[in-house]
């Protein structure tokens, strides 16, 4: 999986979890007759998932990196994103997702070129160590359905996953069966 590119494709994500032989060889994808009238279907979505994370966690999300910030106590509790420049991921939006989690890390996922204004609006201050995480956001706002001012459950599950805590990876169960599950069984 790779960043995009600034400019006119920007918002699309090039996906190289995997080749299109080894999809098949792999059993995630299946390509059913010839030609034009040739139709390919994703099947074991469930694994496809987990390569999905993967590559997300050891290819994209390094590079969407803006810098690690501090603000004060429950700062995000009262905060607004405006959902057109910067969404929640993580811990926060499972929160409000689930109703589940008392968020002790933030992540906003936000569009570089606002991002001062998400910093100031927000009160945020550079921290290496800080509790809130800044990542560009690598995908257009109108190319993906709105969910409010957070990330696709998608996103967050992957989010919450990576962290390897294991009232994170409970929240993230949870959204799995509600929002994911969905997704992934097969049609």
């Amino acid at each position: 999986m790779e960043a995009p590119e600034e400019g006119p494709g920007q918002g699309l994500v090039k996906v190289k979890a995997f080749p299109e032989k080894e999809g098949e060889e792999k059993g995630i994808r299946l390509q059913e007759g010839k030609g034009r009238g040739q139709e390919i279907r994703l099947i074991n979505k469930e694994q496809l998932l987990e390569r999905w994370i993967t590559a997300y966690a050891e290819q994209l999300r390094p590079k969407l990196l803006l810098g690690r910030y501090r603000g004060t106590v429950g700062w995000w509790k009262e905060a607004k994103l405006n959902p057109d420049h910067a969404n929640w991921g993580g811990e926060v939006a499972a929160a409000k997702l689930t109703d589940h989690l008392n968020p002790q890390e933030a992540t906003i996922y936000v569009d570089k070129d606002t991002l001062p204004d998400t910093l100031i609006q927000n009160k945020l201050r550079k921290d290496p160590e800080g509790d809130v995480e800044l990542l560009n956001r690598f995908w257009q706002p109108d190319a993906v359905a709105p969910n409010r001012d957070m990330v696709h459950p998608l996103l967050v599950y992957a989010d919450l996953m990576l962290t390897g805590n294991q009232r994170n990876m409970e929240t993230a169960r949870m959204i799995y069966d509600e929002h994911i599950i969905k997704l992934v069984r097969e049609a």
